[in-house]
């Protein structure tokens, strides 16, 4: 459904000169060119990375934990009182576990990432008949509502269609714009993975504030683990993007697209990853936006 309607627009653009199923079919063909030269050129790098890091993984393991145990003998030298350092072996052995937790974490979501091909290939199919009844889909939806409705409720839905497409289309561009950004910036200061690096750091920029601290976690803690100046650099480097991302290009591309405090959106933001996860932080931002649209209508009824 999202493919569809990121793509509908274009679809009705050229279904002005070509019938809707040429159109449709046309705008398929450029999809799959700009994906094709995408794979072409980018999957023996991204393959290269993944079966590296996987690899890896057990080294990183073992690194990490000789790491903590020195922090530990460390200050096991330091005279303090024994809660205190019971707190601290608990803290130790929390960060330990969350660190081989992350590793692991990340192993499993690129396996399932992989395992999940089918479905992207279902999808366009199935984007390719909710594009051919696309408007017909919108219109029988609201002759199910009462006449005296109709109005206002195609009204309400033209607000949260702007807002949404402006969201969605605006912050995958970002996100893209970014990511291939990081991926220069990786390369350039000698990190390994940089491309499987630079594409977890764009994707998760869809997600406002939040995105940049999501993916800089796992790339500064795997810089950290073959220098401390890597680490630093990736750490600059991250705070670099999201500076350009926050003050720049975001403001130039996507502006005040959803109407709302920034305030408000960490809050959001906040509350929806405590209850949801990822998945809520996705959502966040636009379905509060809609909710707000939903208030400001039910409110110009009430007063």
């Amino acid at each position: 459904f999202i493919l569809a309607y990121i793509l509908d627009p274009l679809v009705d653009w050229l279904e002005k000169k070509i019938s809707r199923k040429a159109a449709i079919i046309l705008v398929y063909i450029l999809l799959a060119a700009v994906i094709s030269g995408s794979i072409y050129f980018a999957l023996p790098v991204l393959s290269r990375d993944i079966a590296r890091i996987i690899e890896d993984i057990p080294q990183y393991a073992n690194v990490v934990q000789q790491m903590l145990q020195e922090l530990q003998i460390g200050y096991q030298r330091v005279p303090i009182p024994e809660g205190i350092r019971q707190v601290c072996d608990q803290l130790i052995g929390g960060v330990e576990a969350a660190a081989l937790n992350l590793v692991q974490t990340v192993a499993r979501g690129i396996l399932v990432l992989f395992s999940q091909t089918f479905n992207m290939i279902l999808a366009p199919v199935l984007s390719f008949y909710l594009l051919m009844e696309f408007d017909r889909i919108g219109r029988f939806c609201l002759e199910l509502v009462p006449v005296r409705f109709r109005g206002e409720l195609a009204e309400i839905g033209a607000e949260i269609n702007v807002i949404i497409k402006r969201f969605i289309r605006g912050n995958l561009l970002v996100a893209l714009l970014i990511g291939v950004l990081a991926v220069l910036g990786l390369t350039l200061i000698g990190m390994d993975y940089s491309l499987l690096l630079g594409l977890l750091i764009g994707i998760t920029n869809i997600i406002p504030y939040f995105g940049a601290i999501i993916s800089g976690v796992p790339a500064v803690l795997i810089a950290l683990l073959k220098s401390r100046w890597l680490a630093l650099y990736v750490l600059g480097l991250i705070l670099v993007l999201q500076q350009l991302e926050g003050n720049i290009i975001t403001p130039k591309i996507i502006g005040d697209s959803v109407g709302l405090h920034p305030l408000m959106i960490i809050l959001v933001l906040l509350i929806a990853g405590e209850l949801f996860g990822v998945a809520g932080l996705l959502v966040a931002v636009p379905v509060t936006a809609i909710i707000k649209v939903l208030v400001t209508h039910a409110l110009n009824h009430i007063i």
